[in-house]
């Protein structure tokens, strides 16, 4: 693939990863998101949470009503993809409301030809 090529499955991607968030599609999130994924936000935890927290959290208590990338802006150097982008969401963990707008920082990986997502950072613009 070009950079170019790669550039835009990365964006799909991120639509993708989200979509299965809001379906509860723990399959494609399983095939998503990578073993050694962690999850930064400091608005939540100072610490970050673990893939078995994250999924944990997907599988049973975040909520996604609705979400819209607002920007996304992708750098790919060999198999690492790095998504900047703008985020919003009306959702909630638990019946608290995670609505808002965030800046997400996401770490792409390819293995095997198959890009899984590594990390993200989250932090609050609203």
């Amino acid at each position: 693939m070009s950079v170019e090529e790669d550039r835009a499955e990365l964006a799909r991607l991120e639509e993708a990863w989200m979509q299965a968030v809001e379906d509860r599609d723990m399959e494609a999130l399983e095939r998503l998101v990578a073993p050694e994924f962690r999850f930064m936000a400091i608005h939540l935890s100072p610490e970050p949470m673990t893939r078995e927290q994250w999924m944990d959290a997907a599988r049973e208590g975040y909520t996604i009503v609705s979400f819209a990338f607002e920007s996304v802006d992708v750098e790919v150097s060999g198999d690492t993809g790095i998504v900047h982008a703008r985020y919003s969401q009306v959702a909630s963990y638990q019946h608290v409301s995670l609505s808002n707008v965030f800046r997400l920082t996401d770490v792409w990986t390819r293995a095997d030809g198959t890009w899984r997502v590594m990390a993200r950072h989250s932090s609050i613009l609203g």
